[in-house]
């Protein structure tokens, strides 16, 4: 674990790990096999580690996605500069893909696809960062899926009580509340979340029940239905989902104000987060968050 962490680092210094949230992310994965520990392979030269990949398939169903058998994923691949040109990281590529396709995927993604994305570590290849990556599967025949990009803003000046006005203007309130989760809607959470949003939003939503961490978590009710919700941890805000044809009484810009209130009165300053696909990158840019990461979310069909 450490040599590997410290060549994470190394290679990855805009996701720094430790070894403790390496062996947690790793081992502690339902879809890791800790008997064969195939998904996971590290390799050597001269008794020093040049490199690591992940390739990941479901063992346990994505919420109503089920196990999604003809879907692979590679979370994480790296190499050390050092040893570039020297083969490790299309070995390491070539045996994730090897290994996928002898487990019957069709479709391999690096990193996730929205709703889905198993070893979550980021959404893609960051394509500022880590160039040498991009090329890396673009030369094996990865293609662009779409381009998610990570956000964050500043809390301090934020025009809250001009934004909570807009955002609960006439016409856009009736019926409508936001509460924080309790005991009694945690029902409620789930059924929409099933009915809405099926997939990976289903487990963060469980996380933060079974951690006791109601007190992160908004609901949206329209006529005592809930039909958003969102949830943050410190400054890192989202998942956040409202259901589309609810749209035009601006819930999300209520859900949203009132987790950034509650965020700030903890002492936050800012708040970020890592993914948001172009619609959603323009409603957060209302509330002057700005874009500081581009990502690449890869496919390959076999």
């Amino acid at each position: 674990v450490a040599p590997v962490t410290d060549l994470w680092n190394r290679c990855l210094p805009r996701d720094t790990t430790t070894e403790a949230r390496f062996a947690r992310w790793l081992f502690a994965d339902v879809d890791h096999d800790v008997i064969s520990g195939e998904g996971a392979w590290v390799e050597e030269r001269e008794g020093k580690t040049v490199g690591f990949v992940r390739a990941s398939k479901r063992t346990l169903g994505n919420d109503l996605m089920g196990t999604e058998d003809e879907s692979g994923w590679i979370p994480v691949i790296f190499a050390d500069a050092a040893h570039r040109r020297q083969g490790i990281g299309t070995a390491l590529l070539s045996k994730a893909i090897d290994h996928l396709r002898s487990r019957g995927a069709k479709t391999i993604w690096v990193c996730g696809n929205t709703g889905s994305a198993p070893g979550y570590v980021f959404p893609g290849v960051d394509k500022d960062a880590y160039s040498a990556g991009m090329a890396l599967f673009q030369k094996h025949g990865f293609v662009v899926d779409h381009e998610p990009i990570g956000m964050s803003g500043s809390l301090l000046d934020l025009d809250f009580d001009r934004l909570h006005a807009e955002a609960w203007a006439e016409g856009t309130c009736e019926g409508v509340r936001v509460e924080t989760l309790r005991p009694d809607t945690v029902d409620a959470l789930f059924a929409f979340l099933r009915q809405a949003f099926p997939g990976d939003w289903n487990t963060a939503a469980r996380g933060k029940v079974k951690g006791g961490s109601m007190d992160e978590v908004l609901l949206a009710w329209l006529d005592d239905e809930v039909v958003g919700y969102c949830q943050w941890e410190g400054e890192h805000f989202g998942p956040f989902g409202v259901r589309a044809d609810v749209r035009s009484k601006r819930l999300g810009a209520k859900l949203f104000l009132e987790a950034i209130r509650r965020i700030k009165a903890n002492d936050g300053r800012t708040v970020w987060f890592n993914w948001a696909d172009e619609g959603a990158a323009r409603f957060y840019h209302r509330f002057g968050l700005e874009a500081t990461r581009r990502f690449a979310i890869l496919r390959k069909d076999l």
